[in-house]
């Protein structure tokens, strides 16, 4: 088979020389790993006051910023320790988020969503990469410029060309980034399930895969709603609208349940949601502020569960098959009850809010996504998976394209009625 070198291709060789040719902006410093006790309070990808000083092994000071990345070296002998991807002998970091140190223990969270949970003194040796000081004579300033460059056009291309598709449904955001837990062979989330008719093997494996991911999808959505009463709580929010988010939380675990009864009764086996260690350190309030709570609710509120609302409802109108209808009967149901609570959070936020809400909607509706993407499903099963309610990607398109016109014909609306009033 001839092998052709596509955009994924180009993507890495690019990504490569920009960082080979950016590699001299940066230096490497070791730090005793008793000094990153120093970085508790470390928040939203920045050391608390902006900068910490830290000494190396041999007490030469480093300075730690928001830019810089921090590396630990685990030590060989045996731990034991709860913790993401920190195993014995390991290098982990990177980019961190947020980092707690507190008796003895070091909790951070990277820029990629991983915990890192370690005893300090199972640390052997730390580093911090940082950008460098600024050099002099102008061909060294010609290649660092040059260099810079080409950095920022890698990352940039490889993160518009590997960033993933926008989702639908309020999902779990850590450092803002969807996630969900891992699916795992475990009881307590399904219940037991007989398929109601023969259902061809390739089609099992197909709507086992289906269900698995949106059952993950729904299982996050638990927390997230639980994140929204919390901040609907923090900026002082009426009774009618904590109880709403309370209650969603509660719709979203029957949905969970559903989904991983159906991805079980297909798998054969038990299927249900693993650990989610992120989420122990994320913040509770996702919103500090009436414009932020109120741009989060129309983007994934308003319009990513319209668009889940929506398919759901011409999936059930499509779908044939009993248990899938009595899934989607529910989930429709209750997915437009949680966009009308996403509208009734924008209204009162607009209300109470003034300018900032009002100044700050139109904008946020400029960021919002141009596109979901809807599950891959296979197209030679494509009508076997509609008679179980899994539609194509032309009907996401559609439901997209419907929910965003009207999202934008609401906010409109809101900003006519202020101007008027």
């Amino acid at each position: 088979m001839e092998k052709r070198v596509g955009w994924c291709g180009w993507r890495r060789w690019l990504l490569t020389v920009a960082l080979v040719a950016a590699a001299g902006c940066y230096v490497t410093a070791p730090i005793k790993p008793s000094e990153l006790a120093l970085l508790d309070g470390y928040h939203d990808g920045e050391p608390k006051g902006g900068t910490v000083s830290v000494l190396s092994p041999d007490n030469k000071p480093t300075e730690i910023a928001g830019s810089s990345q921090i590396f630990l070296d685990l030590r060989q002998a045996p731990w034991q320790w709860s913790t993401a991807a920190a195993e014995p002998g390991v290098t982990v970091g990177g980019t961190f988020r947020s980092i707690q140190v507190s008796n003895g223990i070091f909790n951070g969270v990277t820029d990629k969503g991983q915990q890192i949970q370690v005893p300090l003194a199972s640390i052997q040796a730390a580093r911090v990469t940082e950008p460098n000081r600024p050099l002099k004579g102008p061909l060294t300033v010609l290649l660092v410029v040059v260099g810079g460059f080409l950095l920022l056009t890698g990352v940039a291309y490889y993160e518009l060309a590997t960033r993933p598709g926008v989702g639908t449904g309020r999902a779990l955001r850590l450092v803002r980034r969807p996630v969900v837990a891992p699916a795992i062979e475990v009881e307590g989330w399904g219940a037991d399930l007989q398929i109601a008719a023969y259902v061809p093997c390739e089609v099992r494996r197909a709507l086992a895969r289906l269900w698995t991911e949106s059952a993950r999808g729904e299982h996050a959505s638990v927390p997230a709603f639980s994140r929204l009463s919390l901040s609907l709580v923090a900026l002082g929010a009426p009774a009618y609208l904590v109880e709403a988010a309370h209650r969603a939380a509660l719709e979203e675990i029957a949905h969970a349940r559903l989904a991983f009864s159906l991805a079980s009764a297909y798998a054969g086996e038990a299927v249900g949601p693993g650990r989610l260690p992120a989420l122990q350190t994320a913040p509770a309030v996702t919103a500090t502020s009436l414009a932020e709570l109120a741009a989060e609710s129309l983007l994934d509120g308003c319009l990513l569960e319209g668009v889940a609302a929506e398919v759901a409802r011409r999936a059930l109108a499509r779908a044939r098959d009993p248990q899938a209808r009595t899934a989607l009967a529910v989930i429709a149901r209750d997915e437009a009850s949680h966009v009308a609570l996403a509208w009734d959070v924008v209204h009162w936020c607009w209300a109470e809010g003034g300018d900032l809400v009002r100044r700050g909607l139109p904008v946020a509706l400029r960021k919002a996504p141009a596109t979901v993407t809807p599950p891959e499903l296979p197209e030679a099963l494509a009508e076997a998976l509609a008679d179980h309610g899994w539609l194509g990607a032309d009907v996401w398109a559609a439901a997209f394209r419907a929910t965003s016109a009207d999202v934008a014909t609401r906010v409109t609306a809101l900003a006519a009625g202020a101007v008027a009033g």
